[in-house]
């Protein structure tokens, strides 16, 4: 049985001045009867009452529904709802003025509407959302009055929903990663940091290390630590590094670094999850929600990464070089890792180095935020960056704002739902593929 929604009502008077006038009007009749004044009374006492029983029937008697289609939405999809104002009186609705409190970005679902008396009105209202991320849609407010607007009647519809906005992954032609090494059992020149069944040499400590794979006999013939290197096989798993820093941002509403970072990092996502390599792939993000995401493969991983990137905000308290710190040495080794900031601050390359050691395989996607907002700063520190992790044989891709970014062809997601067979009343799962 279907829940009703919880509506507030409230039936007022618009103004004093028509029951200033029919005061005036008894006084006057009271302090010097005569009949104009007594049909004047009594006429505008009828049309106090008339309008107020009209006003009453709209309190009672009429309703609105408000439904979204669809369950899910991506950056620059259209948000499309179904809203339903129902008039059970026998009074019509001569206007309602439907006010939205939705708090997503440029969408605004008002409307003014009539209904004649037991009838039933419906529309569908679409709007583009402009940007991904975690909106309210509701409260609504329906706005009413009898027709001569002695009476005001609200109806309060306090029921919100929570969207999700993902974020639009795009094509990135021009941005291609190195493959990180994975260990396995292939016979090649280049040695595995993890354990394999074939050992491949030999090579001195480094932090981070495993101290299972230490060699004693090679240790003490040495006298230093010796560790042993195993082959691997020519594909690793990938870690997005995406700087959600506040201190670093600049722009402002979808053309914002924090947006670029967040468009970028699905792109590469959704990339690797539907190659042909199948690859894994792993989040981990500062900001307002830090989140850590272990690499793994297939459309599951690719929605969890984007209903993070659909989550994350700004926050202060914690800078790249900070995050790579506390991070780096729980990351595995022989892995691809992109760094993704509009950070110009070379304290960040220091704790790259460590995981460069470990036989990663590292590039950083630097957005230069200096065209995000000219007068914070200049490009000069990017020129400066890219040159201090070119001599780490560190690659770099630049983005500025303007990028462009083509959407990817669509992307499709599975889930169960209910579904109830008509003529039997009976209720069974059913597995829905959608797309966008």
């Amino acid at each position: 049985m279907d829940q009703q929604p919880i509506v507030i009502r409230r039936l007022r008077p618009s103004g004093p001045l028509p029951f200033i006038a029919w005061g005036l009007l008894l006084f006057v009749q009271l302090v010097s009867p005569a009949t104009a004044w007594s049909w004047l009374l009594v006429g505008l006492t009828l049309l106090l009452a008339i309008n107020f029983y009209w006003a009453y029937m709209l309190y009672s008697r009429v309703a609105l529904e408000r439904r979204t289609i669809g369950s899910w939405v991506v950056a620059g999809d259209q948000l499309r709802e179904e809203f339903t104002l129902t008039n059970a009186g026998t009074l019509p609705v001569l206007w309602a003025r439907v006010r939205d409190g939705s708090a997503v970005p440029g969408y605004r679902a008002d409307r003014v509407e009539s209904a004649s008396s037991r009838q039933q009105r419906r529309w569908t209202y679409a709007g583009v959302c402009q940007r991904r991320g975690v909106f309210r849609l509701g409260p609504t407010d329906l706005l009413m009055a009898d027709p001569c607007g002695f009476f005001q009647v609200t109806q309060h519809y306090p029921a919100t929903t929570i969207l999700m906005v993902y974020p639009r992954a795009a094509h990135l032609p021009d941005l291609q990663l190195p493959a990180g090494r994975a260990p396995g059992r292939a016979t090649t020149s280049e040695r595995a940091p993890e354990d394999t069944i074939t050992i491949g040499g030999l090579r001195p400590y480094l932090p981070g290390d495993s101290l299972r794979r230490i060699h004693w006999l090679a240790t003490a013939h040495h006298d230093r630590l010796m560790v042993r290197e195993f082959e691997r096989e020519p594909t690793g798993d990938l870690w997005l590094i995406v700087d959600m820093d506040a201190a670093v941002q600049a722009g402002q509403g979808a053309e914002a670094t924090q947006e670029y970072a967040v468009i970028l990092a699905a792109s590469i996502a959704a990339q690797f999850t539907r190659g042909g390599e199948r690859r894994g792939v792993g989040l981990l993000m500062s900001g307002r929600a830090p989140i850590m995401l272990p690499p793994a493969a297939g459309q599951e991983q690719l929605w969890r990464i984007l209903h993070a990137l659909a989550e994350a905000e700004p926050a202060g308290g914690q800078s790249l070089a900070e995050l790579l710190t506390q991070a780096g040495p729980g990351l595995r080794s022989g892995r691809t890792i992109a760094v993704i900031t509009p950070s110009q601050d070379p304290a960040w390359i220091g704790p790259l180095l460590p995981l460069l050691a470990r036989g990663n395989a590292l590039t950083a996607v630097l957005i230069d935020g200096a065209t995000f907002d000219p007068p914070r700063g200049s490009s000069e520190g990017l020129f400066g960056l890219r040159s201090l992790l070119a001599q780490q044989r560190i690659g770099s891709y630049v983005i500025s704002q303007g990028f462009p970014f083509r959407p990817i062809e669509r992307i499709r997601r599975h889930r169960r739902t209910l579904k109830t067979l008509g003529g039997f009343g009976r209720v069974v799962e059913i597995d829905v593929e959608e797309e966008v």
